[in-house]
């Protein structure tokens, strides 16, 4: 017996949700749009699946009386919070699990995706509680010891290397260290399991044996880099301030943690600590913690800029765009001339090629709609006088893609639209020697690309990632000025 081919519900189902609507035509719907987003969830059309379970959301909510039926609203909002976790969309999520647990306190799926929910945007406690509850119902499920391995070990891994490296000496400055070890620690768990995934059908080595691996490639590459650099030091005449003894532990410390991008103005190499400086964005207050620090650890003293650093960066990132404007005559411009700046031979890359010369021809943009789940925090730390320009941050932008073969046509009948998501793993002093921004950075798509489109919407979003990558440059540059 053949299988049905799945079909999406009628779009008519959702026009009329401000009419009047019986009780069974309210179930009848909701249990439909509900079937509809879990094919579509198996298909991975996660968007679709979303659009689908929200539909059915609305429909249960038209009803008078939703009391009798709020495990099936719980099981819609649980769903939601699954589909939105596969695009990336962390907060989403996380409200999504938190309707359906108000809908139904023992729904098991809703407190297991809120936990992922929480892992994803960095709220590690909140994430910790909710996977106890869960081994309390039944302590062998993987799923959820999984998780909690991953919790605990990054939470305990990063309180014992802050208390190795420092003696408690930051707890006077806030939690930026703590933040960056679990973030850290969260980086080294997604590369254990890229690694996995790397091996398989073959032998794989378990976290442990692979951290101990990767600490001995590191050692090895450090060493590397020692040695290079006292060879290149005794050729040059250093050009670095002179350090003494205790400007060189702390400044060495702070590298140990990740934080070593910093900037010294011309200006303040003779600033002395008790003065009174003034970050405009944040006043420092006489009585907070950091001037209690200040008194007592005259070598290092802090501003946090975090909220001044997420609202600064947001405001760069979303002027980021890429867009390609071709003027009516260029469709009568010399296309040799144009095949010899691809560099065109049609061989086994010759349709890549021409979808490149296609970006020429076409009008096309990428431009972010949101910046979503920017996480992490930052400080303009003063040792003995010079600012250090410290910062670690991570987050989505939302994009809007279009393709127009048409746009010197009234009508619109070959514009093409599409959804994705630009993540940007890491935005931070600690920037490896040698990469780039665009090292960091990776992309989702939301909705399917049609095959014409692929190589082309792909170069269009590498130079996306390039103008990325200079606003970050002038964040950093603004940054350096405060």
């Amino acid at each position: 017996m053949s299988e049905k081919p799945f079909e999406s519900p009628d779009e008519s189902m959702d026009e009329n949700l401000d009419a009047p609507a019986s009780l069974e035509e309210c179930l009848s719907k909701a249990s439909t749009f509900k079937s509809a987003g879990n094919e579509f969830y198996k298909l991975s059309k996660f968007k679709e699946a979303s659009e689908s379970y929200n539909n059915g959301i609305t429909w249960i909510k038209k009803m008078n009386n939703i009391e009798p039926h709020k495990e099936l609203l719980s099981v819609l909002y649980s769903n939601l919070c699954a589909s939105y976790l596969e695009l990336f969309e962390y907060g989403k999520a996380r409200e999504s699990a938190n309707e359906a647990i108000t809908n139904n306190k023992n729904n098991i799926k809703a407190y297991y995706r809120r936990a992922q929910a929480l892992f994803n945007i960095g709220s590690f406690e909140e994430a910790l509680s909710d996977c106890n509850h869960l081994l309390e119902i039944d302590k062998s499920d993987p799923n959820v010891n999984n998780l909690l391995r991953k919790i605990n070990l990054k939470l305990k891994q990063a309180n014992q290397q802050q208390k190795k490296a420092f003696g408690g000496l930051f707890d006077k400055v806030g939690g930026l260290y703590d933040d960056r070890q679990l973030e850290m620690q969260n980086k080294k768990q997604t590369k254990y399991e890229e690694y996995v995934k790397t091996q398989e059908g073959e032998e794989k080595m378990d976290y442990e044996s692979w951290e101990k691996y990767e600490q001995e490639q590191e050692a090895k590459k450090e060493l590397e880099r020692s040695k290079k650099a006292k060879e290149e030091g005794s050729k040059k005449v250093d050009e670095t301030p002179d350090l003494d003894e205790e400007d060189e532990k702390i400044i060495n410390e702070t590298k140990k943690m990740g934080y070593c991008y910093f900037g010294k103005k011309k200006d303040d190499i003779n600033t002395n600590l008790q003065s009174n400086h003034t970050i405009t964005p944040q006043p420092v207050n006489t009585n907070s913690n950091l001037e209690q620090s200040k008194r007592s650890i005259s070598s290092w003293n802090s501003q946090d800029m975090t909220q001044w650093c997420k609202k600064t960066l947001e405001h760069y990132l979303l002027q980021s765009h890429y867009q390609n404007e071709p003027k009516s005559q260029d469709n009568s411009q010399n296309i040799l001339q144009m095949f010899n700046e691809i560099n065109l031979d049609l061989d086994g890359n010759g349709l890549a090629k021409l979808q490149k010369l296609a970006g020429m021809i076409y009008k096309s943009s990428v431009k972010p709609s949101s910046v979503e789940a920017l996480e992490g925090d930052a400080q303009i730390a003063f040792i003995r006088g010079t600012r250090r320009y410290l910062f670690d941050f991570s987050c989505n932008i939302n994009l809007d893609i279009e393709i127009d073969t048409d746009f010197e046509k009234e009508v619109k009948t070959q514009l093409s639209k599409y959804q994705g998501v630009l993540v940007l793993k890491e935005i931070s002093s600690e920037r490896e020697s040698g990469k780039t921004w665009t090292d960091y950075m990776s992309v989702k798509y939301k909705s399917n690309l049609k095959p014409e489109h692929q190589e082309l919407v792909k170069d269009m979003l590498n130079k996306f990632k390039e103008n990325v990558s200079q606003k970050i440059d002038q964040f950093l540059t603004h940054y350096q000025t405060q």
